[in-house]
């Protein structure tokens, strides 16, 4: 959208449902928007192209991203780049990711092109991979180019928006303290994961079966059969990598309070679903007293 004479766009957070982290490995996952969170990007009018951040990560995030646009789309046009966000930095709700794509958008509003999500999705990636060197997989790009929940398969790259015929009481929470960037979970996974391991070619196989199991329940209402298909999902994911201990206590908490729920990314959150809204909300102050973070997405 044009503001004045600048262009700014957005992208929202992400929370991985069930089937996460077979995104990079050919699997299956099941994501979902977070829109209270989100990234913002804008492009304020200028005589040559430039970027401006007082944070050197952000900086070297905004150049990475309009290198690949121009690479892949067109060159940059002028004007200065900026990015804000609300999303908290590292505890696993593709803050990171979010920050590029709202500055891909904000780079093709000036160019006048149109994104296909997958298109969006996988340039996204790219620059985390290609040029930032940053492991990771497509499911948090595509879930936020899509803009809605869905159902994603990876090989090859499928995508279905789905939708429910009853409310889905979902909740967010994480932990305030950033974690362990999701880049040293995925390299050790990748290295078991082309040297053929077993287990973890077995576990990958299992976390995709789940994804599927979670996107048949959300598109039938069955909440108990979304619930199973979250924490079997966390429980296969603990056997396969070593999860953080904030997100092993967020876990904990909604178990107690019998929710089901897993690990959203990969460092400090977690989505999870409750029986009821007013299951959600006794999750919320639960949550919150703990000093956790704390979104109710239904």
């Amino acid at each position: 959208m044009s503001t004045g004479r600048s262009i700014v766009s957005t992208c929202p957070a992400r929370a991985a449902v069930a089937g996460n982290p077979s995104d990079g490995y050919g699997g299956a996952v099941v994501a979902v928007p977070v829109r209270d969170l989100a990234a913002f990007a804008s492009i304020e009018p200028g005589d040559h192209f430039s970027v401006r951040a007082t944070d050197p990560d952000l900086a070297r995030l905004l150049r990475a991203t309009a290198a690949a646009f121009t690479d892949a789309v067109a060159p940059v046009s002028a004007g200065t780049l900026s990015a804000t966000t609300t999303i908290p930095r590292s505890v696993g709700l593709a803050g990171s990711s979010a920050l590029i794509i709202a500055a891909l958008r904000v780079l093709a509003e000036t160019a006048g092109h149109r994104y296909e999500p997958v298109e969006l999705a996988e340039l996204a990636l790219s620059v985390e991979r290609d040029r930032m060197g940053i492991e990771a997989g497509l499911q948090d790009r595509l879930v936020q180019a899509v803009g809605d929940p869905v159902s994603m398969r990876f090989d090859p790259v499928d995508y279905a928006v789905l939708s429910s015929p009853v409310q889905l009481p979902l909740f967010v929470a994480w932990s305030v303290a950033a974690s362990e960037s999701s880049d040293t979970m995925h390299r050790s996974l990748r290295r078991r994961f082309d040297a053929g391991t077993p287990h973890v070619l077995a576990s990958m196989r299992g976390l995709a079966e789940q994804a599927e199991c979670a996107a048949e329940a959300i598109v039938h209402g069955d909440l108990p059969g979304l619930a199973r298909a979250i924490a079997r999902t966390f429980e296969i994911r603990a056997m396969l990598v070593d999860v953080d201990p904030a997100t092993t206590h967020l876990v904990k908490i909604a178990d107690d309070a019998r929710a089901a729920a897993n690990s959203a990314g990969s460092g400090g959150s977690i989505i999870g679903v409750g029986r009821t809204a007013d299951h959600v909300e006794q999750l919320g102050l639960a949550y919150r007293a703990e000093g956790f973070g704390f979104l109710d997405l239904s």
